[in-house]
């Protein structure tokens, strides 16, 4: 071993080499490397020239003995090929304007001036410091005993496609996957992917440990994209290839601010992973209900939206379906003071609409203007410069009203007009985000029953039915707001409870002695005549009792659309999936789930409920609002979004079941 002053003996002999020619392994890879034209005048002070000619007993050493460099072969492959013909005289000088990723990231590194000469340096406090300025640059191939060295321990090697690739595990400390393969399956042959993946990622890994703190380093790219992805995700280093935009401690207090229940997340689409295209993003978050949008506007400024529905998209791809649910807009860094800030939207604006993929979201004059709408506009994915829609979802506008900006923190964004700010950074509606990635996030305990200070069995006794047991049949918020759930869990039950919670606050019921059975045909609308009775539990009356509201005869009545119809108002009019006290348009409906601006909506949380002034009770002070048309509202406004939705099923008594049994039987035995 030498110490920093000496110079290899074996060097000044030629002992290490032949003709100026030096057996090197570069990541597995062995070759004669042409290390003597590197004497030459304008390369002897590279960094490369000073490693290989001076400090090779200091370098790692393959199991052979031959001196192991921790680096991509190609890049190796390449410099001995332009040394060669520097040699021959056929180029003047290296070159990098001809290679591709990773050579330049390597070349930098290499060909990078020494602060040390190639020869013996004089004992001084200056020659100390360029010593250390050299192990500062180079110490990270050079083996960790020796003094001021990081390049790790020893060599790692595994046989992929009957070649081997290696590295250091210093290389591998961060990647505990890859460097099980190494340490602990070494010696078994890697049959299940190809050499060429599998020595890109760990490439990516070597110059994640040789790049400075906090540097970006590019992933690796191949014709096969997708199957360099599951290699990557196989072995652990996918998430470092495409780290997400926040961190993990931001993540978890946004994750808190959501307001979920043990709230567990999972990354479905990454701009910088799955490209930036909308039918991209489509492919991956189509069916998953808890959505998180996340946006990097620029390097200071990135925004978070929530939105806790499920998006599917239309049969029809020109057309927009449109679901309502509860929307969360949060600026996480840069249009306020440190901390992540969450703009509180009103309850009418909350909703996503997204567009088929060949056709596009239109704002209320019915112009197109992007593929992803959410918060009624207030961040539009998806829109060009010039307002029109685009397939690339970076192109972003975003804005709020200064009305709807927190009063108790501080604006520091941009302002585009006299009614509108940004929290992307710019002055215009319109801009590029340089990333967007989308998360499910869900809560990890179950789905809590609407509360409300009564209870469940004053509701029940309040229908009349005050020996019936409810059984629970469908919940929107452990189930699913699509129609198909509910059908699939009410089926065909009938004597029907519908308990509804305002995100507002309001909680509205309604008892149905019929069902909620779909039509044969899933074009069609299925009507069923019934009683029907509507309660407030919450929120319009004095007191907050459970109150009833007697409908008229003429509104007794359900009707259900197919999945793919939909319920008309008296207009004729495509309006929504359910209608609670309507008998084919003899009375408009009283309560309605599942409208939309464009016929349906998306799902069923988009709700809308009224009643004539004259059908409230007498005897009890209403405290809600009167609409401009003079009727009364049992949530906190005409058009509301559903927090959580339950349907429950009355089962008669055993007695009662007796009773009607026997009864039966005697209107049988009469009959005949």
């Amino acid at each position: 071993m030498q110490d920093s002053s000496s110079t290899s003996s074996s060097q000044a002999t030629g002992g290490s080499m032949s003709g100026g020619v030096t057996q090197i392994n570069v990541g597995g890879y062995v070759m004669a490397f042409p290390s003597g034209v590197l004497l030459r005048e304008g390369l002897r002070g590279t960094c490369v020239a000073v490693l290989l000619h001076r400090f090779d007993e200091w370098m790692h050493k393959d199991a052979d003995g031959t001196i192991f460099i921790d680096a991509d072969p190609l890049c190796f492959i390449w410099l001995c090929e332009k040394l060669t013909r520097l040699k021959h005289g056929w180029v003047d000088e290296i070159e990098v304007f001809d290679a591709v990723q990773p050579i330049p990231f390597y070349h930098d590194i290499f060909f990078a001036e020494s602060p040390i000469a190639i020869d013996k340096p004089t004992e001084d406090s200056e020659s100390q410091s360029a010593f250390r300025s050299f192990m500062a640059m180079m110490g990270v191939f050079i083996k960790s005993s020796m003094k001021g060295a990081r390049g790790g321990a020893e060599v790692l090697s595994v046989t992929v496609d009957g070649r081997t690739v290696a590295t250091t595990d210093a290389t591998l400390t961060k990647f505990d996957t890859l460097n099980d393969r190494f340490t602990k399956y070494g010696r078994t042959p890697i049959v299940d992917v190809s050499a060429h993946h599998f020595d890109s990622i760990v490439d990516f890994a070597r110059r994640c440990r040789l790049s400075p703190d906090g540097a970006v380093v590019p992933p690796p790219t191949c014709a096969d994209q997708d199957e360099l992805v599951r290699v990557s995700e196989m072995y652990g280093v996918l998430e470092a290839m495409y780290p997400n935009i926040l961190a993990n401690d931001v993540m978890q207090t946004l994750l808190i601010m959501i307001g979920k229940k043990q709230p567990k997340m999972t990354c479905l689409f990454k701009s910088s992973l799955h490209g930036s295209s909308y039918t991209s993003l489509a492919q991956r978050v189509v069916g998953r209900r808890g959505l998180l949008f996340v946006i990097k506007c620029d390097d200071t400024n990135t925004i978070a939206v929530f939105a806790d529905t499920k998006l599917h998209l239309p049969a029809d791809y020109t057309s927009q379906p449109c679901f309502w649910c509860p929307v969360s807009l949060f600026s996480v860094c840069g249009a306020f003071g440190e901390g992540i800030t969450k703009i509180d939207l009103p309850q009418g604006e909350q909703s996503v609409a997204v567009a088929g993929t060949q056709g596009a979201v239109t704002d209320q004059n019915g112009v197109p203007h992007g593929k992803v709408a959410i918060a009624n506009g207030r961040l539009w994915l998806g829109r060009g410069e010039h307002g029109g829609p685009t397939d690339d979802l970076l192109k972003c506008c975003q804005g709020v009203e200064k009305k709807e900006l927190p009063a108790n923190r501080k604006f520091v964004g941009k302002t585009i007009n006299s009614e509108e700010v940004s929290l992307c950074g710019v002055e215009t509606l319109c801009s590029t985000a340089q990333r967007v990635e989308v998360f499910q996030v869900w809560s990890a305990v179950p789905a809590d029953p609407i509360p409300f200070a009564d209870g469940i069995r004053a509701l029940v006794d309040a229908t009349g039915m005050t020996d019936a047991t409810p059984k629970l049949l469908y919940k929107g918020e452990r189930d699913g707001w699509e129609q198909e759930a509910m059908f699939k869990n009410v089926g065909d039950a009938t004597d029907l409870l519908l308990l509804l919670k305002d995100l507002g606050g309001p909680i509205i019921a309604a008892h149905i002695e019929g069902g909620l059975s779909p039509p044969p045909n899933p074009t069609a609308v299925a009507t069923t005549p019934c009683a029907v009775s509507l309660f407030s539990v919450h929120g319009a009356f004095e007191g907050d009792g459970i109150t009833k509201i007697d409908v008229p005869q003429d509104t007794q009545g359900v009707r259900v659309a197919g999945t793919q119809g939909a319920v008309k108002d008296k207009s004729g009019k495509a309006r929504g999936m359910v209608c609670i006290g309507d008998m084919i348009h003899k009375a408009p409906g009283r309560l309605w789930m599942g409208i939309g601006y464009h016929g349906s909506a998306g799902d069923l949380r988009s709700c809308q409920q009224w009643v004539m002034k004259e059908e409230l009770p007498a005897d009890k002070k209403y405290i809600g609002t009167i609409t401009n048309d003079g009727d009364a509202i049992l949530g906190s406004s005409l058009n509301f979004t559903a927090a959580d939705m339950e349907i429950y099923t009355l089962q008669p008594s055993a007695g009662w079941q007796w009773v009607s049994a026997v009864a039966s039987v005697m209107m049988d035995s009469r009959s005949t």
